[in-house]
């Protein structure tokens, strides 16, 4: 059987609809075929989500930046920081 290529051109909206309506086992499929990237650690995530905010943000000190890394971890732990 040969194959053949179309273009659909779908409006993002209606795309949400049709995904709402699939099944649970079916979203999660969707969902690793539209994974580029390998599946990684959390920690290799927020290294990465680290570089990219480093590069965006380099009018602030790195002392500013640790303090308030200290009083985030603090806030989320809920041991309060002063």
């Amino acid at each position: 059987m040969a194959t053949k290529t179309i273009k659909l051109e779908v409006p993002f909206q209606k795309l949400l609809s049709v995904i709402d309506q699939l099944t649970p086992d079916e979203k999660l499929v969707l969902k690793k075929k539209l994974q580029r990237e390998k599946v990684s650690t959390w920690q290799e995530r927020f290294g990465r989500a680290l570089q990219y905010l480093g590069k965006k943000n380099i009018k602030f000190s790195e002392k500013e930046v640790s303090k308030d890394v200290k009083r985030a971890i603090a806030e989320v732990r809920g041991i309060g920081c002063n």
